[in-house]
């Protein structure tokens, strides 16, 4: 039977042939090695080129997305965000919801909360709490005159004349329920066509007390009030147009035994007082107005600089006629 076996096959048999298909495999294995070196760098260049590629796209978005992070940090630095609205240009010059801003009152307190009131300590005759009862009723007087809707709007003086002694409420009574007149308005402040905006007076000053006759004490009220007024469009061209002040200097005088029972309470004794910023034809006729309404008369008056002294209850009243 013939050998079927490879390892037996004649031409492995035979050693030339075996030489010379060895030094071919050889040959074939170097020309293997070669082409693989030759192939292995265009694929590597490939693969790199894939890479860079690859690794250009990335750059650039991160890139762009550093840009748009950079910008968008620039444009924050330039624009500090969402701002509230600005206000409203006023057309008549003056801000109406705020009246008194720019104004010797702008930091004065409403109504007579401006009025200091020291702690009552006996004088003379009054004790201390008689003295602290003084200085309430007093300050019920000066709201009365100043600050009461009775005579502002309706130049009614009952609201005063309630807080009086008998025999001092009988001798006002006529002239504070009468027409207006200049010795009126130096009781009480009224108003004329001329309306105040919602804004409530303010004020400033204060009390003192001494003792006066047996059985008297007079309490002094030094004190300035300020007043605004509404006003149409056009009408105003700053905050010194709408708010005339009113400068008081008065002393109150409480009576008891061994005065009478007509003369015990509240008397109004000796007072004087200086107006400003207001309208001259108005006050000529006892009405508080606003300067605004005199039209064709320019204010005369104590320069700016002294118009701290002016309203300042702690210095002499200004000596100089505003309306002359």
């Amino acid at each position: 039977m013939e050998d079927a076996r490879l390892e037996t096959h004649p031409d492995l048999m035979d050693p030339e042939w075996r030489k010379r298909a060895e030094r071919e495999a050889r040959l074939g294995a170097k020309k293997d090695r070669k082409r693989q070196r030759k192939q292995r760098p265009r694929r590597r260049f490939r693969m790199t080129r894939r890479v860079v590629v690859g690794l250009f796209v990335i750059g650039t978005v991160a890139l762009l997305g550093a840009t748009a992070v950079v910008m968008h940090q620039m444009r924050g630095s330039a624009d500090p965000g969402p701002q509230p609205p600005k206000a409203a240009p006023v057309l008549t010059g003056v801000d109406l919801d705020r009246p008194f801003d720019r104004t010797p009152a702008a930091n004065w307190r409403e109504g007579t909360a401006g009025i200091t009131v020291p702690a009552g300590q006996a004088v003379g005759g009054f004790s201390a709490q008689e003295v602290d009862a003084a200085y309430r009723k007093v300050t019920e007087a000066i709201s009365a005159a100043r600050l009461g809707s009775r005579a502002l709007r309706d130049h009614d003086g009952s609201e005063l004349l309630a807080l009086l002694a008998p025999n001092e409420r009988a001798r006002l009574e006529a002239m504070l329920t009468s027409a207006p007149t200049v010795e009126k308005g130096s009781y009480l402040t009224l108003l004329g066509s001329n309306r105040l905006l919602p804004a409530r007076p303010r004020m400033t000053g204060f009390l003192t007390a001494k003792a006066g006759r047996k059985g008297e004490l007079i309490v002094h009220a030094s004190y300035v009030t300020a007043y605004a007024f509404d006003v149409r469009p056009g009408d105003a061209r700053s905050p010194v147009d709408i708010v005339p002040f009113v400068r008081d200097e008065e002393d109150y005088v409480l009576r008891k035994a061994p005065f009478a029972k007509g003369d015990a309470g509240l008397s109004l004794g000796a007072s004087s007082g200086f107006t400003s910023r207001m309208a001259c034809d108005a006050i000529k006729t006892g009405i508080l107005a606003p300067q605004y309404a005199d039209k064709d008369r320019p204010l005369v008056g104590p320069p700016v600089a002294d118009e701290v002294a002016a309203y300042d209850p702690t210095k002499p009243l200004p000596s100089l006629d505003t309306c002359r």
